[in-house]
């Protein structure tokens, strides 16, 4: 795994380096310096309100907590922890997951099996609204005269697959393959040994098969705040390319911030999405705002906020004595 990280992080670094390579530097920097602490501070809030949406949307398929202001402020928290584990170890979308139930078990007694099948839930909510979000952008990007046809076929190619991986993210949930999987396991001499990883797995499906049958209007719930998440995600992003000086339409934004989103979860091993992000937004503000100079300065405006956020969620995480050395132990024998 370490080798992992190392090879991951030099991928990122190589795109990383490319993008630098493709912009003027000096034009970057001028753009950047002009915005002010207060402008920077807008940043921020917007960004809060879309880590609010989004823990309101894992709140939603959590059975064992209340729908109320003190849990979705518990939740924000322990998905600021979580996220930024997420962001800095390789396969991002994973690494702080077991973090999350961690903090859900030891913090507020949350089996387990419930949060772990709600972390589950909350992402295939956040996956299908993905979807919508993209395919939307896709009409846009069809109907728009100056994109060529190159980036309308990408964009065609990359929904494609986007949608592919949810269909498959759904089947291994409602086919129950998981528990498919943990009983085949289960006869072999490996399987001895795993009984209460195996078990785990098997409880996790009866979660996901309770959902789906008694609470879909929750599903469609939690989608809707997922969409809301992404939304905002536009929002942000308007709002910096104004205030880089380079204001863009609102359904310009939305296209930029679909294929941003789309890159950034083709490249969920490169931790924090190094090169991936910056990348992303210079090919796309080059075809729609006419230079890649605007996308790289956005998204060094968005790292800067990225990191800041990272940084004061490990300091809360090291006020609550949390790590992944900590989680791991814990996660695998408690709920058995």
């Amino acid at each position: 795994m370490r080798y992992a990280k190392l090879l991951f992080l030099v991928i990122g670094v190589a795109l990383l380096v490319w993008v630098v390579k493709q912009a003027n530097i000096g034009e970057i920097w001028r753009q950047v310096q002009a915005i002010s602490v207060a402008q920077i501070a807008g940043v921020f809030v917007i960004y809060a309100l879309y880590f609010g949406a989004d823990a309101i949307s894992w709140q939603v398929t959590l059975d064992s907590v209340a729908m109320n202001l003190r849990w979705a402020g518990r939740l924000f928290i322990v998905r600021m922890i979580g996220e930024a584990y997420n962001n800095i170890t390789p396969m991002a979308s994973l690494g702080g997951e077991p973090i999350k139930a961690w903090l859900l078990k030891t913090n507020y007694n949350v089996p387990l099996s419930d949060s772990g099948a709600s972390l589950v839930l909350a992402k295939t909510a956040s996956m299908f609204s993905l979807v919508v979000f993209v395919a939307i952008a896709l009409a846009l990007i069809l109907g728009h005269d100056d994109l060529s046809a190159s980036d309308k076929t990408m964009a065609s190619v990359g929904l494609a697959w986007l949608v592919f991986n949810v269909i498959v993210f759904f089947l291994m949930q409602h086919l129950k393959l998981s528990t498919f999987t943990a009983t085949r396991l289960g006869r072999t001499r490996l399987g001895e040994r795993m009984t209460h990883f195996i078990a785990g797995l098997q409880s996790v499906d009866e979660q996901f098969a309770r959902f789906y049958k008694h609470h879909r209007g929750r599903l469609v719930l939690s989608m809707t705040y997922a969409m809301a998440n992404w939304l905002l995600g536009v929002v942000e992003l308007y709002y910096i390319l104004g205030l880089i000086g380079h204001p863009v339409g609102w359904w310009d934004a939305w296209i930029i911030e679909a294929m941003v989103q789309m890159i950034r979860t083709a490249a969920f091993f490169i931790p924090a999405g190094i090169g991936a992000q910056e990348g992303a937004l210079m090919i796309a503000c080059n075809a729609l705002a006419g230079s890649p100079n605007i996308g790289v300065a956005a998204a060094l405006v968005r790292r800067f906020r990225e990191l800041v956020w990272i940084g004061v969620s490990l300091a809360i995480a090291a006020a609550m004595h949390v790590s992944p050395k900590v989680v791991r132990e814990p996660v695998a024998t408690q709920d058995a």
